[in-house]
């Protein structure tokens, strides 16, 4: 008795390169119009979401309307995502991709608002000597960090972040949060756990002391619209509809959860230009 031939197919794999590609080829007119007056050129922009996809292979996975969604964001801001600068970042949610404000991104939209304004970001340990008065005249601030011979040796846990602002005139305003209030930032993160506070828990408390400290700095359109986009998913297709601009929407899926994508097989930057030239 003949075995009967197998009907069933293995689900087609989506490529990511040309799933991002056909998003990009498709909402051509609202890139075009969104990165208006930022300085930013459409090639750039097309590098931008190459790079940063390398950079973060994960975003594969997630739905290519909130990566380009959220590359838009980061272009609106004049800033480049996932680049190692830390100024912002497109992180990968689930299937969906979110916008992120980087520490120095924080700083950098202060110090646009008020030219010359610097910053100093420093980490407190259990071991250093610590004291920071908050007084009606001028801000007593005294950090002496923990010798240490033993450069493997360390200074003890992190209990406290303090950021200190100096103005052209040399003002100077410092504000600091202990764990407690780095925490309580930390619990308004829609990523939590996520690669920033996992990682990287000193920027991320950094960031949470500037963010609490903007009450008192040179406010700006630009720092209020990117700490409002902060650890928010932007989707192209909303911004195209918020903005009136006509589209065709297209149907794209993100890579299945059981797909393996080897970061090292996704070609250099040219990827996304190169196969959105191919689209019809």
């Amino acid at each position: 008795m003949s075995t009967p031939a197998r009907t069933d197919t293995a689900p087609a794999r989506v490529d990511p390169a040309a799933a991002v590609a056909a998003v990009l080829n498709r909402y051509k007119p609202v890139v075009r119009k969104l990165l208006e007056g930022t300085g930013t050129s459409e090639e750039r922009f097309v590098a931008q979401i190459a790079n940063a996809c390398r950079a973060t292979p994960a975003l594969w996975r997630c739905e290519p309307e909130t990566v380009l969604g959220a590359a838009l964001r980061a272009a609106q801001l004049g800033m480049a995502p996932n680049d190692g600068s830390n100024l912002c970042w497109i992180i990968p949610y689930k299937t969906t991709a979110t916008f992120q404000l980087g520490y120095g991104g924080v700083m950098e939209l202060a110090r646009r608002a008020a030219p010359g304004l610097t910053f100093e970001g420093r980490t407190v340990y259990a071991g250093d000597i610590f004291d920071l008065s908050y007084g009606v005249g001028e801000t007593k601030l005294h950090h002496r960090p923990a010798a240490t011979r033993k450069p493997a040796k360390p200074r003890g846990d992190a209990v406290a972040w303090y950021v200190v602002a100096t103005y052209p005139n040399g003002q100077r305003f410092v504000h600091m949060l202990d764990r407690d209030g780095v925490e309580y930032h930390r619990g308004f993160s829609k990523q939590p756990d996520g690669e920033m506070w996992s990682k990287s828990y000193d920027a991320a408390a950094l960031k949470s002391v500037v963010l609490d400290m903007r009450r008192w700095l040179p406010s700006s359109r630009q720092l209020a619209e990117a700490t409002a986009a902060d650890d928010q998913v932007h989707d192209v297709r909303d911004m195209a509809d918020a903005g009136d601009i006509h589209h065709q929407p297209v149907e794209t899926t993100a890579l299945e959860q059981g797909d393996d994508l080897d970061p090292d097989d996704v070609a250099d930057a040219e990827w996304v230009a190169q196969a959105t030239e191919e689209q019809p």
